[in-house]
């Protein structure tokens, strides 16, 4: 199971490495090693009330969530994610997911992090997600789709 993580994480690193236009979504990735990697225009999007998708920019792998516990703070809304899949041209994985947070504001402002002088800016994400092993995925950046 946990080769099975790193593979898929690996996949989805390489898959990031190509741009798309008009995608607004940062995923920086960070092994337990210490090696860091960077990928700008990812697309994320909002399939619906209880699924979010962050697509790599040449569309051939995603990771998706599913299924978290939600509440709001305020206006702002935090999700801790409990399953997490990644999606390499059809074949799905699931993520050993240690833990994570995810911040999700689908509002016109910019609106404060808890206990935080952060903020998340208008419809925007901010997901922070560490597996198993030790790697460490972070995703910023604006919704570039959202359910009507």
């Amino acid at each position: 199971m946990l080769i099975r993580t790193m593979t898929a994480l690996t996949i989805f690193s390489l898959i990031l490495s190509q741009e798309a236009a008009g995608a607004h979504g940062t995923v920086v990735i960070t092994k337990r090693s210490g090696v860091v990697k960077t990928y700008e225009h990812a697309r994320i999007q909002l399939l619906s009330d209880s699924s979010l998708q962050i697509a790599a920019a040449d569309g051939h792998g995603t990771l998706t969530l599913d299924h978290a516990a939600c509440t709001f703070v305020g206006e702002l809304q935090r999700c801790l994610p409990y399953e997490v899949m990644i999606d390499h041209d059809g074949v799905k994985h699931p993520m050993d997911l240690e833990r994570g947070t995810l911040y999700l504001n689908t509002s016109d402002a910019a609106l404060p992090l808890p206990h935080s002088s952060g903020q998340v800016a208008p419809h925007s994400i901010m997901l922070a997600l560490r597996t198993e092993r030790g790697t460490l995925i972070s995703v910023t950046g604006r919704i570039d789709g959202e359910p009507k």
